[in-house]
């Protein structure tokens, strides 16, 4: 079977997908339900989806992709960025629901694939301790993935690796030949670290591409920076995807070597802030800082990002060295182990960054606190001055993701998850439950889970984004909107704060 096009399924087709991949979406759409998650499994799971101790394909990763986002939803979401020369797509998942975003990516190097199944099971290990609501180690995942959200591309190049770890094997012989001319007529792909097209796609970043050291002259298994910068669609794919998702720090990982690269031509003004970032991140993996270089030799991504966006960027070299072969399977528990509160601490730090930059916004709006809420005196206060119970609050600013509000606890500042503040539309209606629903505490699929409602019609008496607060027997409760119909003949009033659809008059319904 064909994961990718399975994929596709819940995925946009892109411009460049092909007749040929959209014949086969509809061949294999009977089968997606194979991969479904029962029900229960998505209110909480602990058992692996990933598993690392294989050979991970290319195949393998998109079909745990599509586990992943049907056991996790809500949480994971994918989309692909492009596709490569041979029509394999460049498969993106995002991890979280913040605004500030950390990119990880791995697999530039065909030979280097050991890094894919590390980001795969980073985003397995991270879901379930998000729906579960545990920590790893010091970090509250589910605080941490509220305010930040995490995109990984694990396989840069699923052409380059796909020949790596499968050889010549179902090529046409012209292609075959081909790519053994480029491997200096070996049959060892297994030492693959270009696309399959002869190019590395970490020298093919506009970042002094012009003069990269030790560069082949022609198409090879390693080190071709290509006849100019940016020609791999690998490479534009990329690019491109780092500009729409604006990350605040990103992380390259690679194999071999335990070392970590973290300048490149930085400016002085950067220097304090990426070094400390450098050093933090030496002391959780054991890996050395490599010194910077007065006339580095640029062209990766790490480079590329630094130089575009004057932001921190990293390359971290996973495993000892291995030379011109892939990292071995049983390397993979210590990279892990090694590696696993990596993308927790730099999430904070890209959450930090991008506060930062954020500018106070001063309002004046009356708004639904929905549930119980810390408030500080300060933004990012360590300690809280007193919890908020549901009410209504008047917000006066607004900073990123805190918001400054006049209650009738104090003034102060708070931090609410999603659906715990909003602006709740006045709404006298009726509708069709489609399917047994849960109904929730406030708007959002991870507050309290209170009853389960079979297939009926319902009043609805108000709205927020696509929720709805339904009047029930045992109060007024919210309903994803996904599993109600809203009746044509219903009248719906101007958007306005509803006295009855307060977080106050749910509570004394209940």
């Amino acid at each position: 079977m064909n994961g990718k096009c399975v994929l596709l399924i819940k995925s946009p087709v892109p411009k460049t997908t092909t007749f040929k991949s959209v014949l086969f979406l509809l061949c294999l759409f009977m089968v997606v339900s194979f991969f479904e998650v029962p029900q229960s499994a998505k209110a909480s799971t602990s058992t692996s989806i990933v598993n690392s101790n294989q050979i991970y394909s290319y195949s393998i990763m998109q079909r745990d992709i599509m586990k992943l986002a049907a056991a996790y939803p809500d949480l994971i979401s994918y989309e692909t960025i492009g596709q490569t020369k041979y029509d394999r797509e460049l498969w993106a998942i995002k991890l979280g629901r913040g605004e500030s975003v950390l990119f990880l990516n791995g697999s530039h190097h065909a030979r280097e694939w050991i890094t894919t199944p590390l980001l795969m099971k980073m985003i397995d290990t991270y879901a379930a301790a998000y729906y579960n609501n545990t920590e790893i180690s010091k970090y509250n995942i589910r605080e941490l993935l509220d305010h930040v959200s995490i995109w990984f591309v694990p396989m840069v190049n699923p052409d380059g690796v796909t020949l790596s770890q499968q050889g010549t094997a179902g090529l046409s012989a012209s292609l075959a030949n081909t790519l053994k001319k480029y491997n200096g007529n070996s049959t060892n792909f297994n030492r693959w670290k270009a696309n399959m097209q002869g190019i590395d796609l970490n020298r093919q970043y506009p970042a002094q591409w012009n003069t990269i050291k030790n560069a082949q002259a022609y198409p090879w298994y390693q080190n071709y920076k290509g006849t100019q910068a940016a020609q791999a669609l690998e490479v534009q794919s990329m690019m491109d995807f780092t500009y729409k998702i604006d990350p605040e720090l990103t992380i390259s990982y690679h194999s071999s070597g335990e070392i970590l690269f973290w300048h490149f031509n930085t400016l002085s003004k950067n220097l304090s802030r990426d070094k400390a970032i450098a050093t933090e991140l030496s002391k959780l993996t054991g890996y050395s800082l490599v010194n910077p270089e007065k006339n580095p030799s640029g062209g990766g991504y790490k480079d590329w990002f630094i130089q575009e966006f004057d932001r921190p960027g990293f390359t971290i070299e996973v495993a000892k060295y291995a030379g011109e072969r892939s990292v071995p399977l049983s390397a993979f528990n210590g990279i892990w182990s090694e590696n696993k509160e990596v993308p927790l601490f730099t999430a904070q730090k890209s959450y930090t960054l991008w506060l930062e930059k954020q500018k106070v916004q001063y309002l004046q709006q009356s708004m639904s606190l929905l549930a119980e809420t810390k408030l500080y005196s300060k933004i990012g206060a360590a300690d809280s001055i007193s919890n908020l119970n549901p009410q209504q609050v008047e917000v006066t600013a607004q900073k990123g993701d805190w918001y400054q509000v006049v209650s009738g606890q104090g003034t102060g500042w708070i931090q609410p998850s999603p659906g715990k503040l909003a602006v709740v539309e006045n709404m006298n209606a009726t509708a069709d439950l489609k399917d047994e629903a849960y109904t929730y505490k406030y708007p959002d699929a991870f507050s309290p889970k209170l009853s389960t409602l079979n297939p009926q019609t319902v009043q609805v008496i108000g709205r927020w984004s696509d929720w709805f607060l339904i009047s029930t027997d045992n109060g007024n409760w919210w309903i994803d909107g996904r599993h109600i119909e809203l009746n044509s003949t219903s009248e719906e009033a101007a958007p306005e704060v509803a006295p009855e659809a307060t977080p106050e008059a749910a509570a004394e319904a209940a």
